[in-house]
């Protein structure tokens, strides 16, 4: 089998023009940007948004090729047979042929378009298969093929397949968690919020449609009754809104972020049965597992230098964990759709463990069912202090574990909010 090897910009990577004529790569999303160099010929970064062009280890594009900006599209007589798209920077080709070793049991196959997918959240690619005679090839072990699958990290031994973190996992809900949390090529153009349906379904009334019947009437409190108080629940609840802005000149205080810390997510005690820790915080946790460790990454804290910290629950304290905050605040203020960064991005991890070791199929669900109850609770709890909440849709996983050397199949970001001063209101108390 005669294969050929050829490289083009990514599916969700665009060729932009600068103000100096220059050339940038840029993400569809617009979170990444890179700045070509002048030595780079125009001619090439065109064919690579067009046609592509025949690539090799020590090409003119390998620097953008191991920088992960570039797809590798495998061909037979002319014809694609399968694609590599990178999620992050792809690891030096490994030598030799195929080792003939089966598929990671936590590879997902699927179709997308006229082409299959293979993704696994141990890959660093997704591979895309042109039809189903190469996917069939691909499956029964054909050697030249084979050896893509090693290189992106898609098949497995036995020791790989007895390591705690990876048996934990089940594969439908790894893949869940990879495609929603870990920017990427794998994901599709329609990603978060695209409209996508806003014709089609713009006949579905927001009130749901009656059933029969005149119904029950239902006693109503007398809610400017319950105003009156600032401390009763109903009053909290009622003033909450989503506040994006913050107020630099006078930023939230390390006092303050304390202060709610300990109202959401303190351990209230925490005690061992038959070999295990059992713990209670301010919210409900399925089995008692309180998987959920809330990470702090600080651009503007009055009292608090800027870093990424884990909030230690158990003795209420925060730990200096890393200085590599830029990527995650720049992706928190994309999503959020502000132009400053956030001064407080509260990062919401899971210890996957915590809660895997006792349910098994249901226990990403169960972490997403959590890490809602945590947000609401920092909501009602930020609103009551007079702070600016803000929770978001998105987080970017791969930064979180760069930045902190986690092991992102036994912790990985789950969910974030943004937390801040709010504009207008003095931070000299409000806790």
């Amino acid at each position: 089998m005669n294969l050929s090897e050829a490289v083009v910009l990514r599916p969700d990577v665009v060729l932009e023009r600068t103000g100096e004529g220059g050339y940038r790569l840029a993400s569809r999303s617009g979170a990444l940007r890179h700045h070509v160099g002048p030595a780079t010929d125009p001619s090439t970064l065109e064919a690579l948004a067009t046609a592509g062009m025949p690539f090799d280890d020590d090409g003119p594009v390998t620097h953008l090729w191991r920088q992960g900006w570039l797809s590798l599209v495998v061909s037979r007589d002319g014809g694609p047979v399968l694609t590599l798209h990178p999620q992050s920077c792809p690891p030096p080709r490994p030598p030799g042929g195929g080792s003939g070793r089966p598929l990671s049991e936590l590879v997902v196959l699927r179709r997308t378009g006229p082409e299959y997918a293979l993704e696994s959240a141990r890959a660093w690619c997704s591979v895309r298969v042109a039809g189903p005679e190469d996917l069939a090839a691909l499956l029964a072990g054909e050697e030249e093929l084979g050896r893509y699958l090693d290189w992106a990290g898609m098949t497995s031994d036995e020791a790989e397949s007895a390591q705690l973190t990876t048996a934990q996992w089940t594969p439908h809900e790894l893949a869940f968690h990879q495609q929603t949390r870990i920017p990427g090529a794998h994901r599709s153009a329609g990603f978060g919020r695209s409209s996508w349906g806003k014709d089609r379904f713009a006949e579905l009334p927001a009130r749901h449609e009656r059933f029969r019947g005149e119904g029950i009437a239902l006693a109503k409190p007398d809610l400017a009754e319950l105003r009156r108080s600032d401390q009763t629940v109903t009053a909290v609840l009622e003033k909450r809104r989503t506040v994006r802005d913050h107020d630099e000149a006078s930023p939230l205080t390390v006092l303050q972020l304390g202060h709610l810390l300990y109202r959401c997510a303190r351990n209230r005690w925490l005690v061992e049965r038959e070999g295990s820790e059992f713990l209670s915080r301010p919210y409900p946790s399925g089995g008692s597992a309180y998987e959920l460790e809330i990470y702090p990454v600080v651009r503007n804290v009055a009292g608090l230098d800027p870093g990424l910290y884990h909030y230690d629950p158990q003795e209420h304290r925060l730990r200096p964990v890393s200085d590599r905050v830029g990527d995650l605040l720049a992706h928190a203020a994309l999503v959020a759709g502000t132009e400053r960064r956030p001064q407080v991005l509260l990062v919401i991890t899971a210890r996957f463990g915590r809660l895997m070791r006792t349910y098994r199929g249901m226990s990403y669900a169960l972490i997403l069912k959590h890490v809602g109850v945590v947000q609401q609770l920092i909501y009602t709890v930020a609103t009551a202090m007079g702070l600016a909440v803000c929770a978001l849709g998105d987080g970017d996983a791969t930064a979180f574990a760069a930045a902190t050397g986690l092991d992102p199949l036994a912790e990985a970001s789950v969910g974030e909010l943004v937390l801040g001063s709010r504009p207008g209101r003095a931070n000299g108390g409000g806790v």
